[in-house]
């Protein structure tokens, strides 16, 4: 008679029952974790690949963050350049204003203005430092407070402190690139300027009265062309700073259109289809369920109940 023994179905249907078990647990993971795996070993065929997209995800965000610093420093040297650069323009339509009336009565009262003005736009700061005094944080690049201190000085070279060092911001893998300016590279031309009205007023032809003298005409209309040239270079220095603005949000556009690019490569290699590992987790219960039905059903067959 044929020997009849359930051990070896017993075994096959248990490892059947946990094989099933690991795989609901696994599923049970990826839904609730919604990664396809919670460790790297699960990953390990394109381990590389995502390490290569984490490293450059991190760089590219670091860029992004440096990027946003610039750009809030380019605003704010727009704005401070473009007072500068309106002070001269008021400058020069008070020195032809002067000159069509005949009449300086105001003149020094608007000057006083527009070396104000300038004067604001050259010690301007930005996250507590100056904008335009280089490498040097501690004090104003420019070091007088009022026209008559700049009339004072011997010269104007003498009213800067700014150092010869500018700024600089890496915003992508090239070079590093030059988002500063210099309070005496953009303000010489102007503060001169302004110096040499001031001096003459002050001076043996002036001051500036009701009624503008022959010297006086003459003087103003000699300073036009150097007050034109200094609004146009500051004018110059101003779409400068603009070109930077462009150039970083360019950089800004592709940092963030790269990152992406990367999260994507990241998310294929770790994410889960949610909706597949949901049926996935389903049939892997479903799996449980019936070898579970199974082992039990074995367990307690016996000869006895076979021969009945």
């Amino acid at each position: 008679m044929p020997r009849i023994a359930t051990n070896v179905s017993n075994q096959v249907t248990l490892f059947e029952l946990l094989r099933n078990q690991s795989d609901l647990l696994q599923a049970q993971k990826q839904v609730s974790s919604g990664k396809k795996s919670t460790d790297l070993k699960g990953l390990a065929p394109q381990l590389d690949t995502l390490n290569a997209a984490h490293a450059l995800s991190t760089r590219n965000d670091s860029y992004i963050e440096a990027i946003k610093e610039v750009n809030g420093r380019l605003a704010a040297q727009n704005l401070a350049l473009s007072e500068v650069a309106s002070s001269a323009d008021d400058l020069r339509q008070a020195v032809i204003d002067a000159l069509s009336l005949g009449s300086g009565i105001t003149l020094v009262q608007q000057l006083e203005s527009v070396f104000g003005r300038a004067l604001n736009g050259l010690n301007q700061t930005f996250a507590g430092r100056p904008l335009f005094g280089g490498s040097r944080v501690d004090t104003p690049p420019v070091n007088i407070k009022t026209l008559n201190d700049l009339g004072a000085a011997v010269a104007v070279s003498d009213v800067f402190d700014n150092t010869k060092v500018k700024a600089t911001a890496r915003v992508d893998e090239g070079n590093p690139i030059e988002t500063g300016f210099l309070a005496d590279d953009v303000g010489t031309d102007i503060l001169t300027v302004i110096k040499s009205i001031k001096d003459f007023n002050d001076g043996a032809s002036g001051p500036f009265t009701a009624n503008l003298t022959n010297a006086q005409k003459t003087f103003l209309q000699s300073t036009l062309a150097s007050i034109s040239s200094a609004a146009d270079g500051l004018n110059i220095q101003v779409g400068k700073n603009g070109l930077l603005q462009n150039r970083v949000e360019n950089a800004q556009s592709r940092a963030e259109n790269q990152q992406i690019l990367l999260k994507g490569v990241v998310g294929d290699i770790e994410d889960i289809d949610l909706a597949e590992a949901a049926t996935r987790l389903t049939q892997a219960q479903t799996a449980v369920e019936a070898s579970a039905r199974t082992f039990s059903l074995l367990r307690d067959l016996s000869l006895l109940n076979f021969l009945r």
